[in-house]
């Protein structure tokens, strides 16, 4: 096998190849070449960041007045005229009456005649038949005209006539009837004539005694109202205080990017722990009356606008912001000091730059400005007469923020 392989690599170098004999190969295709993906700002985003805040520089010193109430002026009188003498009228005397006539006496009447009987007849059965009343009978007189009697004015009559025993049902007896006859009535008395009443007497009227005259009393002009600074004397000074602090804590946001990736917008929440402290008023080295606000914690929410090259992200941002600041007024003149804890809302701006290290790792550095705006908080001391000594501080809790960060990239 060596002697094949020698003997045929020995022709080959002894006679040239014919052209019939010669083979086109295509040439070798080039590499291919493997792109990475470019890199897109879109994405959910979290991480932490961490800094210092520091204070704006304003003076933040707190006023403190005292307030004098004023005086209202009070008008002035006129004087008043003496009145003269009055004197009284005098009263008349009483005037009696005159007495009245007695009335004349009445004449008596005459007695009338008693009744006398004559003959009757009477019939108690025809009474009855006849429908009298029970207990009555038909009578007929001497002249022949009839009447209804009671049995008891018969029986009555009967006895006075004479008779005796008892009468029967029917049955006839002598009697004389003559009606009674009235007497005459007498004449009454006259009345007499009443007398005339007499007149009461008039009361003297009393004198009327001179009122003497008031002079004029002059008016008092009012004195305004006062609002004065507060101090301890020559030798008071004012003070301001400014601690800065440490700021750090978490954040996550959400970024889009448009027009091919060179426009991203997006937005941001984010919670830090802040410690910053702002103090000023006045002392005189024994004696302060000032103003105390620390800021616990700071959170905002922010919307975010800027320009992406490639990895490299340059933003402006601005917001609402949250804050808790507790705000604390001493006043060690009267032993006295207040204290308020409150949640502000105020405002965020600033700018910042990301740079995404990897598609997952971004860095960045982020300035912000703040301003809480300012606290109601005040301490009143009266002072009596109703002046009031109000110590209370309204400028604006603002401050200034510079931290880095870093965040993970959902992609």
């Amino acid at each position: 096998m060596k002697k094949l392989a020698l003997t045929l690599a020995a022709a080959t170098c002894a006679f040239p190849a014919l052209a019939a004999d010669i083979v086109d190969y295509p040439p070798e295709p080039p590499p291919v070449a493997v792109l990475a993906p470019a890199f897109s700002w879109t994405g959910l985003y979290i991480g932490g960041q961490a800094g210092g805040s520091f204070n704006s520089g304003s003076s933040n010193i707190p006023s403190s007045f005292v307030f004098v109430p004023g005086i209202a002026a009070t008008p002035g009188r006129d004087a008043t005229p003496a009145t003269p003498f009055i004197p009284g009228n005098p009263g008349s005397p009483e005037i009696p009456g005159t007495p009245g006539t007695p009335g004349n006496p009445g004449t008596p009447g005459t007695p009338g005649t008693p009744a006398v009987f004559g003959t009757l007849e009477y019939s108690c059965t025809a009474a009855g038949a006849g429908g009298a009343a029970a207990g009555s009978c038909a009578v007929e007189y001497p002249d022949g005209s009839t009447g209804i009697i009671s049995a008891r004015e018969l029986s009555a009559a009967y006895a006075a006539a004479g008779g005796a025993g008892a009468l029967g049902v029917a049955g006839e007896f002598q009697v004389v009837v003559t009606p009674a006859q009235p007497g005459t009535p007498g004449t009454p008395a006259t009345p007499g004539t009443p007398g005339t009443p007499g007149t009461p007497a008039v009361p003297a009227t009393p004198d009327t005694p001179a009122t003497p005259g008031s002079p004029a009393v002059p008016g008092t002009p009012g004195v305004p109202e006062r609002t004065y600074a507060y101090d301890f004397g020559a030798n008071h000074r004012s003070y301001s205080e400014e601690d800065d602090s440490f700021a750090g804590g978490g954040h996550v946001g959400y970024n889009v990017a448009l027009g091919g990736g060179s426009f991203v917008l997006g937005v941001v929440g984010d919670l830090s722990y802040v410690d910053i402290t702002k103090s000023a008023g006045i002392t005189n080295g024994f004696d302060t009356i000032g103003v105390s606000r620390e800021l616990d914690y700071l959170a905002t929410v922010r919307l975010k606008a800027g320009v992406g090259l490639d990895r490299f992200l340059v933003y402006g941002t601005g917001g609402v912001a949250f804050g808790n600041v507790e705000t604390t007024i001493v006043n060690t003149p009267f032993g006295l000091a207040a204290s308020e804890d409150d949640t502000r809302v105020g405002y965020a701006v600033g700018a910042g730059t990301d740079y995404a290290v990897t598609d997952n790792l971004i860095l960045g550095l982020e300035y912000l400005y703040t301003n809480l705006g300012s606290t109601d908080a005040e301490l009143v001391v009266p002072l009596g007469n109703g002046s009031t000594l109000t110590t209370a501080s309204d400028d604006d809790f603002d401050f200034h923020t510079v931290w880095a960060k870093a965040s993970f990239r959902f992609n």
